[in-house]
């Protein structure tokens, strides 16, 4: 169990957004959600607390994932975020680019709960920041 961590998920289907928040609360996540770029920027800090994990899809409404991780990555106040991308676009091509962003996992949709359990205990379990 993760409790304690703040996960924000940004993606532009409720759906998707509300499958992941089950996932997470089952972890002892706290989550937070955005269904666009800007709203990702409002709620990467709420209530005095940062997020310690985002989760977002590549493909956004009027921006590209790419160019937003680049921007997390280079801003010093959130460079420390993890990032893990959940997205349709699984290609190696595309994997091994965000991972040259610095992103932490990378996951295919459909969602499969363990898979993104797994990944996102990972995370946290390699990350020196969540102990």
């Amino acid at each position: 169990m993760i409790d304690g961590k703040v996960a924000l998920i940004v993606d532009d289907s409720p759906s998707i957004r509300k499958e992941v928040k089950v996932i997470l609360e089952k972890l002892g996540m706290t989550v937070r959600q955005a269904g666009s770029e800007f709203g990702m920027f409002n709620s990467i800090e709420e209530y005095g607390k940062k997020a310690d994990l985002i989760i977002m899809d590549l493909n956004l409404n009027k921006e590209n994932g790419f160019d937003l991780i680049t921007k997390l990555k280079n801003t010093s106040r959130y460079n420390d975020i993890s990032i893990l991308v959940l997205t349709q676009y699984a290609d190696l091509k595309n994997v091994k680019y965000a991972i040259g962003l610095g992103v932490d996992a990378y996951l295919k949709k459909p969602i499969d709960p363990k898979e993104l359990s797994n990944k996102v205990l990972n995370i946290f379990e390699k990350d020196p920041k969540s102990t």
